[in-house]
């Protein structure tokens, strides 16, 4: 559901290194919970599929970007990984599998009430009646208890890990998010500016990218939609589509939800 050119290029600077580790003892631990085979749908380019079958696991990645799926399957010669082109609202699988998951926070870039519709009605269809559906999404974040600077200065030190969070509000001046060196070893400095639609729950962002080529500045211009679902509307959601929540967290700390979380994540088991 990433954009191309969004997610796919950023990503593309870290989604190989060791300390970017977001999510990935998570869900390795849930597949050596429930055992294979496992599904992780929005797989990119295999950041947490990879460490699963390294374990062991059957895995099968499903996303819908040709070029994450090329990427994976460069990155995974030798295991037991099977690669699927496709959309996470249509599974175009015919088996169940004892752990579903996504990650990245990818809920996020099903938008409307339909796609989240689809994807948890194909999730449900595809999972073992003893296995589970985990995936984590940002918790909404309006004015918490906190100085301004405070959060500022949380959200500053989440983007360093690698992690996206902003306030739930309209911001038209550009906002620094961070500067890396690619893989031409040009210097790229990442802005973006962000507009917030409260009916929709979604927001808005667009991305500038610089970088000097000889005296002359480039700019990459690109834009991204994330809905944001609030924790007890996710709860409701989830069980209006045949799933209980049978543990719920704040953190990769396994910390519980809170009004300063900066996510929510849900392990589920279907109801049968």
């Amino acid at each position: 559901m990433v954009e191309p050119g969004i997610e796919a290029d950023a990503g593309s600077e870290n989604d190989d290194d060791p300390e970017n580790d977001t999510g990935v003892a998570f869900y390795t631990a849930l597949a050596q919970e429930t055992g294979g085979p496992v599904l992780e749908i929005a797989c990119g380019t295999g950041r947490v599929s990879l460490p699963v079958a390294r374990l062991g696991f059957a895995v099968t990645g499903l996303d819908m970007a040709p070029a994450m799926i090329a990427r994976a399957r460069r990155k995974s010669v030798g295991l037991a990984v099977r690669w699927v082109e496709g959309d996470g609202r249509l599974l175009p699988l015919d088996e169940r599998f004892r752990l579903i998951f996504l990650t990245g926070n990818a809920f996020q870039q099903f938008l409307t009430n339909a796609d989240q519709a689809a994807l948890l009605a194909g999730a449900h269809a595809h999972l073992d009646d003893a296995g589970l559906f985990a995936f984590e999404t940002r918790n909404p974040l309006w004015s918490i208890p906190r100085t301004r600077a405070a959060q500022d200065a949380a959200i500053a030190s989440a983007r360093l890990r690698g992690d996206f969070f902003a306030l739930l509000e309209t911001r038209d001046e550009e906002q620094v998010w961070q500067t890396y060196t690619d893989s031409r070893g040009r210097e790229v400095r990442e802005s973006f500016t962000q507009a917030y639609d409260q009916i929709a729950q979604i927001l808005r962002l667009t991305y500038y990218r610089r970088w000097r080529e000889g005296d002359a500045e480039r700019t990459k211009v690109t834009h991204e939609a994330l809905r944001y679902t609030f924790p007890e509307e996710l709860t409701a959601l989830l069980q209006h589509h045949g799933f209980t929540v049978i543990r719920r967290y704040g953190d990769w700390q396994l910390e519980p939800v809170s009004v300063a979380s900066m996510s929510i994540i849900v392990v589920c088991r279907k109801r049968v």
